[in-house]
């Protein structure tokens, strides 16, 4: 059902129906046409000849009628003698032929017909037996055999039919995929443009709606580079204004001779610079100077576990990637180092570390980071993903961080196309899901 919303199918599926139709249409109208020659062309010199007959027999003595019968008998048509009328069970295609010989003899001479169809020609008649009463009683069976040939086959023209539907309905897909993929063009642009602001332009080809679509699109990336652009520019600023004043703080600081305080104002200004640096790679993206590379994702998790491994964290790794993946390495470390920290912060409490799970496919890496944590109400995880939300409900920045590692986890696996969920273990605690397509970047 999902490869029906394609616009491909949906429209080759009308114009094939519709093709169909026409061959339906047509194919009546050569039966109707066919029946009317074949009725023209048999049933005239058939009902012209029983007539002349019937005259000529009516002429002649009865005993004699039997010897000129055998004289008028043709491979064709055959006359016999008999004492009873046929019974009356015209064929369809034989009613119209009963009609017009009982219009054309007469009503006294009884005229009833009789035949069967073969199973190659459908409708056509191959033999009818008809049979007409004379004026003194004697009964005259005529059995008539239609032509065997070919031409009057209605199958013959079937196969020419269905060559032509076949070359229509190639020829209209052939045209319609090339019709539709400015528009597949357009998706995998527009997808693209999430990870790469900098991609290279549509070309502005083809059709007149498919040139604006472009156009636009064009348009559109090229005011969201701009855009993108003017804020980085006022975030360095931003960052360079901020950090001055902070360091004249700690400096001033450092010169309090109460030393509770002066701890204190240390204290509070290493939280301020951190969630200012903190949000600044937020809003700014790691991700956006890199290119991608083939990176091996079991060396860097062997790095990442080794480093929190040292600083006093015990983190768990198991399975392997077959293959390299196609990744930006710092990004992709941040975006691993944020989801290791949150699971080693929150599982810290209950005595245990975190546990890394690699699953590899052809399509997909999938990473798992599982903790020993309390967990998370249902109707939250999806929150933990907003900017400045906390699972830690307490202002303590030592046990419950910045509230942007989720954030800036999501965003980093985005940008490869991939993405990051988190779901409540079974048997307790928190699963975090990197999943990262094998496809690149």
């Amino acid at each position: 059902m999902r490869r029906f919303d394609s616009i491909t199918l949906r429209v080759a599926t009308v114009l094939l129906l519709c093709l169909l139709a026409a061959q339906w249409i047509a194919d009546r109208l050569y039966q109707e046409e066919r029946e009317r020659v074949v009725s023209h062309l048999i049933a005239g010199p058939l009902i012209q000849r029983l007539s002349l007959v019937a005259d000529k027999l009516e002429r002649t003595p009865r005993a004699e009628r039997e010897e000129l019968l055998r004289i008028l008998n043709s491979p064709r048509i055959t006359f016999t003698l008999a004492e009873a009328a046929l019974p009356e069970t015209p064929a369809d295609s034989l009613s119209k032929l009963q009609a017009r010989l009982r219009e054309t003899l007469g009503p006294r001479r009884q005229v009833t017909v009789a035949g069967e169809t073969g199973a190659d020609d459908g409708d056509l008649p191959t033999s009818a037996r008809i049979s007409f009463t004379l004026s003194d009683g004697q009964v005259v069976i005529a059995a008539h055999h239609y032509p065997n040939d070919s031409a009057l086959a209605p199958s013959r023209h079937l196969p020419l039919l269905t060559g032509y539907f076949l070359v229509i309905a190639a020829l209209a897909l052939l045209a319609l995929r090339w019709a539709v993929r400015p528009l597949q063009r357009l998706a995998q642009a527009a997808d693209a443009l999430g990870r790469d602001l900098g991609g290279a332009p549509l070309a502005e080809t083809g059709p007149r709606e498919v040139r604006q679509a472009a156009h636009a699109f064009n348009t559109m990336q090229s005011r969201l580079a701009s855009y993108l652009h003017d804020r980085l520019r006022i975030l360095a600023a931003i960052s360079h204004d901020l950090k001055t004043p902070i360091t004249r703080l700690k400096l001033r600081s450092e010169m309090l001779v109460d030393t509770a305080q002066r701890e204190k104002f240390l204290h509070d200004l290493d939280d301020m610079e951190t969630m200012i640096a903190a949000t600044l790679d937020f809003l700014r993206g790691e991700s956006r100077q890199e290119s991608g590379v083939l990176l091996d994702i079991n060396a860097l998790l062997s790095t990442l576990r080794d480093d929190m491994q040292a600083l006093g964290s015990a983190v768990e790794l198991h399975g392997e990637a077959n293959h390299p993946l196609l990744a930006r390495p710092q990004a992709l470390k941040r975006c691993l180092g944020n989801l290791l920290d949150n699971a080693v912060r929150y599982g810290a409490n209950a005595g245990g570390g975190a546990h890394i799970t690699v699953e590899d496919s052809a399509k997909t890496l999938t990473l798992h980071i599982d903790d020993h944590g309390p967990g998370i109400a249902e109707s939250e995880l999806e929150r933990l993903f907003e900017p400045f939300r906390r699972g830690e409900t307490s202002r303590n920045r030592a046990t419950g961080g910045t509230g942007l590692g989720l954030a800036i986890a999501r965003n980093l696996a985005r940008a490869h196309g991939g993405d990051v969920t988190l779901t409540n273990r079974p048997e307790g605690g928190l699963r975090a899901t990197l999943t990262l397509p094998r496809g690149g970047v």
